[in-house]
């Protein structure tokens, strides 16, 4: 990245006062080679921190956890005020209930600290209700098929008619016919999760949820201990290696954001 070659290249005028050489008339002392140093490997992490790999997982883990159990909530709560509209979307007759989601965020990391965020709606497990027992199956496609609005056609497989059990009626279809369905969900269903997930993200609510995942304060904590001055510096000497130092600022970085990557 351009802002970190600039920064290493600031650095590198450390060099020659790390090393205990004299600069224009500098008098060689332990104390300036400390704090060139010190400069030197502060300089150093600051200008590794956004393409460091860790720190990269570290920001998108975090954020994107908090979204996606905001998200998950917002969903449950909508649904089970509005059930016509999203019960689709989970399993049958469980409408609003976390455990039956069929639905779930997905993020896809992208270069330095960009993420994009999708969704996908997940295929039904669970038996279609029925009164008869002989009649159950899965409507496997269930969420996918309702939001999209699609019309379904329901054809005989085992059998030569389909039987229907309707408010205790059991009603014979004429041999070798299919029924229609045109909005198996309900007219309500049709781009309805689409809308609330666009509601989401294009209004207050992803903000409000960016901020609540205290990425903020977590990254604060993870600076200071990588800004930390290392012991090899903190010892008095005359010279200093400034490619060891440059390693060491990369390990601190990787040890002060693995862990918020892996929390």
């Amino acid at each position: 990245m351009a802002s970190e070659a600039l920064a290493l290249q600031a650095a590198s005028g450390l060099v020659n006062l790390m090393a205990g050489k004299p600069v224009d008339g500098a008098i060689k002392d332990s104390t300036v080679a400390q704090i060139s140093a010190a400069v030197f490997y502060k300089t150093n992490v600051l200008a590794k921190l956004t393409s460091n790999v860790a720190f990269q997982k570290a920001f998108s883990k975090t954020i994107f956890d908090q979204i996606q159990q905001d998200f998950g909530d917002y969903i449950d709560a909508k649904a089970r005020t509005s059930p016509r509209s999203l019960h689709h979307v989970y399993e049958w007759k469980r409408t609003g209930d976390k455990s039956a989601r069929l639905f779930k965020l997905k993020k896809v990391d992208e270069s330095g600290l960009s993420f994009r965020i999708n969704y996908e709606l997940l295929d039904s497990v669970s038996f279609v209700p029925a009164e008869s027992s002989n009649s159950r199956h899965v409507f496997v496609k269930k969420a996918s098929v309702m939001e999209s609005g699609k019309t379904v056609i329901i054809t005989p497989r085992h059998s030569e008619r389909l039987v229907f059990n309707i408010d205790g009626n059991v009603i014979f279809m004429p041999k070798g016919e299919s029924v229609t369905v045109t909005k198996p969900g309900g007219a309500a269903t049709k781009n309805s999760f689409l809308a609330s997930y666009k509601y989401f993200f294009t209004g207050q609510l992803v903000n409000m949820s960016i901020k609540k995942s205290g990425f903020q304060r977590l990254f604060n904590s993870a600076m200071t201990k990588a800004l930390s001055t290392p012991v090899q510096i903190k010892t008095v000497k005359y010279k200093f290696s400034p490619n060891s130092i440059a390693s060491e600022a990369d390990a601190a970085l990787i040890a002060a954001f693995s862990g918020v990557a892996n929390a």
